[in-house]
């Protein structure tokens, strides 16, 4: 399931990303002054379906084999 935003809601989480790199380039900087802080997006679940949440935990179960 995919979710779409408007501009408004885009606005506001590139707000929020923003005051969250903020606090925690602040936090960071207290115990290592010099720290170059870099946020990398969070990774997305391996499965992504619309299969219920049962039907999922058992297909992530599964060896995957490449």
């Amino acid at each position: 399931m995919s979710q779409h935003y408007g501009e408004s809601q885009a606005n506001d989480l590139s707000s929020e990303y923003s005051a969250l790199v903020i606090g925690l380039t602040k936090r960071v900087h207290q115990i290592f002054p010099d720290a170059e802080v870099r946020v990398k997006p969070m990774q997305a679940n391996g499965l992504n379906s619309d299969a219920n949440k049962s039907v999922r935990e058992k297909l992530n179960r599964r060896p995957v084999s490449v």
